[in-house]
């Protein structure tokens, strides 16, 4: 009798949220790769925008270079592809979502020196990192 392995619902639902989550990022990453000069010509008109009340600064996009929206859309890629195969039951799509995770903390601050430590982005990283571990046990 041969007994096809069952996905736990927990890393059904982490699956799902990475391909939303990750899928978004790598569609406004690769956006901003290949509009970058659009998108600095747009900004460099209107430095601040209006957002939920609120002023925003968007100037420091301006000094960012477009290979960096590249790299990031490459390592949201990476994350989809490491979710997928995760759902298909493969430990190998855990290190490289894992992998694709660290280097997306790191990116940022290589590329954009002054921005603030991201402590949200490391919390979230750190706990789907860990519910995937939980899960590869019934990975193979």
């Amino acid at each position: 009798m041969n007994e096809t392995a069952k996905r736990p619902e927990l890393l059904t639902i982490l699956c799902i949220l990475t391909f939303i989550g990750s899928g978004s990022s790598l569609i406004a990453n690769g956006f901003l790769y290949l509009m970058f000069d659009q998108v600095k010509e747009i900004i460099g008109q209107q430095e601040e925008l209006s957002f939920l009340g609120s002023e925003i600064n968007l100037s420091f996009l301006l000094d960012i270079k477009p290979v960096f929206f590249l790299i990031q859309t490459a390592l949201y890629f990476l994350s989809v592809l490491g979710a997928y195969q995760m759902f298909q039951l493969r430990k190998a799509g855990f290190h490289l979502y894992a992998i694709s995770q660290i280097f997306l903390l790191i990116t940022p601050k290589v590329f954009v020196p002054g921005l603030p430590f991201p402590f949200f982005e490391l919390m979230v990283s750190t706990v789907f990192i860990l519910l995937y571990y939980k899960n590869m046990q019934f990975m193979s």
